[in-house]
């Protein structure tokens, strides 16, 4: 009987037998998860932070939640979710587990299939005040602040790397629906005018609030999901 990902029993090893979307099908084979695959689900919590990857473009800033979802193959051979790699590794970008606009976000960056890319630094999860459009305070996570790619006197960047009073006007916003609906609510959209006032400390993520569902091919490597691309993953149990 077939269930989605979401569904399946934690350590029992499950074989793939439908995955949904020919954009994210073709991603996932790539990765080797394709039908006849076999993924074990593992336990949900797990902690992350925001971390800073060197790619073609220079450097990026990516949330917990999009380094979970990069696969990378190091240079050593290894191929490790970019989650869980350490300061100074390198390799190129084996995938993204994602659907097509996480995908594609990430491409405005510079990070996509096979580019070469290092590990820089974990970093501590941060809170970004700012103006919006000289009028309303606003406070962005971390993760929220990573997705704003805007103009400044220097070039595009994203908002968390601006510095304090720095002029920056948004130019593409890289999330999807549900983030562009809340960065909507606060007045946030291309052309908006943000000035950053000052950091302060954010909270650690638990990735079970975005990415509840872990597992792990037959080879060992560990790949974490979001509920709604766990969802197009349909597995059974092993005969």
């Amino acid at each position: 009987m077939l269930t989605p990902l979401t569904k399946a029993p934690l350590g029992i090893p499950m074989a793939v037998e439908k995955v949904v979307g020919r954009g994210f099908g073709e991603r996932m084979a790539r990765l080797g998860v394709f039908v006849g695959t076999t993924l074990t689900r593992l336990g949900d919590a797990v902690s992350v932070s925001p971390v800073k990857v060197r790619g073609p473009l220079g450097d990026a800033v990516l949330s917990g939640s999009w380094a979970a979802k990069m696969v990378v193959h190091l240079d050593d051979d290894r191929r490790l979710p970019l989650l869980e790699c350490s300061p100074g590794e390198t390799g190129h970008v084996e995938g993204i587990t994602g659907q097509d606009r996480v995908a594609e976000s990430m491409a405005a960056l510079g990070l996509t299939e096979n580019d070469r890319i290092t590990f820089v630094r974990r970093l501590p999860p941060m809170a970004y005040n700012a103006l919006v459009d000289g009028k309303t305070r606003v406070r962005l996570g971390e993760g929220m602040a990573s997705k704003l790619l805007g103009q400044t006197p220097s070039g595009l960047v994203q908002f968390c790397g601006v510095g304090v009073d720095e002029a920056f006007t948004v130019t593409v916003i890289l999330a999807g629906e549900n983030a562009r609906q809340t960065f909507e609510s606060l007045g946030i959209r291309p052309g908006t005018r943000l000035v950053l006032q000052n950091v302060t400390a954010g909270q650690v993520m638990r990735l079970a609030r975005h990415n509840p569902v872990v597992c792990t091919t037959s080879d060992g490597l560990r790949l974490y999901f979001q509920e709604k691309d766990a969802d197009r993953i349909m597995v059974a149990p092993r005969e």
